[in-house]
């Protein structure tokens, strides 16, 4: 796995590299064992307000309409694999052992389709030159947004599925977590 071994050009994905550096080096020659998850974009980013405005209209300015998906998972589910990860923490899945993690994969058409068809309404967006603007004042954002574009993630999402057959895809987080499920 590259993230293993290489760091990518985005700040917070840097910091979290040079951890795991530091957990492989400490662990090294010791009886420490570890287990790394490396979660992809958070559907938790899509939220009613602004943010989750600037966050779907920074998906059309770097991916497009249709262009490129991205892979995206539920904070739950990366609870599930961390519990995993704990309870299971001497079995050859987990120990020593880097875990790359989605639950879905969509572009932002698919987004729009299956919000719509979720929740009644239309996915939250601002303006695309709003969106310029703020992943030009905010670096990271503008970096992390470019790498979705030029890289992305490549996580192997079937198998992920086998381990845990209730991972949420896109719809179901909508409908058991999100700000516009159903009470």
């Amino acid at each position: 796995m590259k993230s293993d071994t290489e760091a990518t050009h985005v700040p917070h994905f840097i910091t979290k590299f040079n951890i795991e550096q530091h957990l492989f080096a400490k662990a090294k020659g010791s009886n420490m064992s570890w287990t790394v998850l490396r979660p992809v974009a958070f559907f938790d980013n899509l939220t009613p307000d602004f943010f989750g405005k600037v966050f779907t209209a920074s998906m059309l300015l770097r991916l497009g309409e249709a262009r490129k998906k991205l892979q995206m998972i539920a904070t739950s589910d990366v609870g599930f694999f961390a519990a995993q990860a704990f309870i299971n923490a001497d079995a050859a899945e987990f120990k020593n052992t880097s875990i790359a993690l989605a639950g879905d994969e969509l572009n932002l058409k698919e987004m729009r389709m299956v919000f719509e068809q979720k929740t009644g309404k239309k996915l939250p967006v601002t303006y695309v030159f709003v969106a310029r603007i703020i992943n030009w004042m905010s670096k990271e954002l503008g970096y992390m947004f470019k790498w979705f574009e030029d890289v992305g993630f490549g996580v192997d999402i079937a198998s992920l599925k086998k381990r845990n057959p209730d991972m949420k895809d896109f719809g179901t987080w909508l409908e058991t977590e999100s700000a516009w499920k159903k009470a």
